[in-house]
């Protein structure tokens, strides 16, 4: 049923007017009830947004927003610099600009990209500007970072 919700709710998004759970209901051919939890889920995820009460709720697309953070600001090396660093962070796209940091900590890295990206999963993060004596560092966190999942997976196998 989730399929057939999905692919009425793409609909009524490309449209970008705002719908009620009625109109989905409709399109999607079951109960207004049904398709409930799937839209508080998204309003949840930050992907839709609400206005109205009970039967008037209308449900618009969020539109991802852009941020920017810079590192320098924050600091590079520890975990409470990256928590720091996120902590207005909203739903969309974030570019994590890395200008003027002349240092990298694995701490920082690990919480930025490991800890808090997967529980948000509305944001998506891009990197800008680092700077070229740090990247052997970046990179060789990153593959660490995707190695120890397949390592786990094969120890629990």
């Amino acid at each position: 049923m989730s399929g057939i919700v999905n692919g009425a709710l793409a609909k009524l998004l490309e449209s970008g007017a705002p719908f009620s759970s009625r109109e989905l209901a409709s399109l999607a051919g079951v109960s207004r009830q049904a398709v409930h939890k799937h839209l508080r889920t998204l309003v949840a995820q930050g992907r839709l947004a609400t206005s109205g009460r009970a039967r008037a709720v209308r449900y618009t697309p969020v539109v991802p927003l852009r941020q920017r953070v810079e590192v320098a600001s924050a600091g590079s090396r520890y975990r409470l610099s990256a928590r720091l660093l996120m902590l207005d962070v909203q739903a969309g796209e974030v570019t994590v600009d890395f200008k003027g940091v002349t240092e990298l900590g694995d701490e920082f890295l690990d919480e930025l990209f490991i800890v808090w990206a997967p529980v948000h999963p509305a944001v998506t993060l891009k990197v800008a500007h680092l700077p070229s004596k740090l990247a052997l560092s970046f990179f060789a966190f990153a593959r660490r970072a995707t190695a120890a999942p397949a390592q786990t997976q094969a120890a629990d196998g």
